[in-house]
């Protein structure tokens, strides 16, 4: 008998999880994955994170399976870019999500996708958060990257994957009540501490079930895998949907409190590639 934990379908987070704390993938790490692939490991990622960010973070890596991106609002096949499925918001709840956010003077990004093309759609980016969010995209060359001087007009005759902005982590709980008072059950919305950017909260509106666990049933689903076990990891509290829905959990000992008192194995830090060594390590007979 043995206790092989790299049997079943495997789904990683990526920023605090796989990556490390400066946003790379190290090399151990991705030599790991692709060892495990060719052992016939079945796994792939969900982040909040874009498939075309994601190409490039996971250069080298041979994944086939589709990924869930932007937090669950598509599962894309990361090679061609194309959308398998997804959760995106209606007209009328971006545009309330608009409403709300001008009355609380918070500028707003867009990742909006027409049915053909993806865009990330921008303004003057007036604080250093939005700044960063906007020019690590540029720095990789997205494509995506739009500027939009009319944002409400934008989401007219599209799909709204997200609306996103940034405000300081004082103003941030305060924020949280006044788009959920103004949505109501339309969208999710969802605040974290920016990693890279200290004192600054991200903030993001969704469609409710653009999360990681209603988009890893679709992946099981969609790809046939659903009879085998789960097991997700992560380290912040957007993975806890997909922690709902797994037979295993793995956090690593960087995530947050809330997690990693879900998790069912707690492996060494995103910075010694834990999440990676812990699966390589787990082949052992018992």
């Amino acid at each position: 008998m043995t206790d092989d934990r790299r049997l079943g379908l495997h789904v990683f987070d990526l920023d605090g999880t796989l990556l490390r704390s400066d946003a790379t993938l190290s090399a151990y790490a991705r030599d790991g994955l692709n060892a495990l692939l060719d052992a016939g490991t079945r796994l792939t990622v969900a982040s909040a994170r874009s498939a075309v960010a994601m190409r490039g973070l996971l250069a080298g890596v041979r994944l086939t399976l589709p990924v869930i991106e932007l937090n669950g609002a598509f599962l894309t096949d990361l090679a061609s870019g194309r959308h398998l499925a997804h959760r995106t918001l209606d007209e009328a709840a971006a545009a309330t999500a608009l409403d709300a956010l001008a009355h609380l003077a918070a500028e707003p990004v867009l990742t909006t996708w027409d049915g053909t093309a993806d865009r990330v759609l921008h303004g003057p980016c007036g604080n250093p958060a939005l700044a960063w969010y906007v020019e690590e995209k540029r720095a990789y060359g997205d494509p995506r990257l739009t500027a939009c001087a009319d944002p409400r007009a934008a989401v007219a005759g599209t799909h709204t994957a997200a609306v996103i902005t940034f405000v300081p982590d004082e103003e941030a709980k305060a924020a949280v009540t006044v788009l959920e008072e103004a949505l109501g059950g339309t969208a999710g919305v969802l605040a974290a501490a920016n990693r890279y950017v200290p004192g600054w909260t991200e903030i993001q509106v969704a469609h409710p079930q653009a999360e990681k666990g209603h988009a890893v049933g679709l992946l099981r689903r969609s790809t046939g895998l659903g009879r085998l076990p789960l097991t997700v990891y992560g380290d912040h509290l957007n993975d806890l949907p997909m922690f709902d829905v797994a037979d295993r959990t793995v956090a690593p000992a960087n995530a947050h409190p809330a997690v990693r008192a879900r998790a069912t194995a707690v492996t060494a830090t995103n910075d010694e590639d834990g999440i990676v060594r812990h699966l390589l390590d787990g082949a052992a007979p018992c």
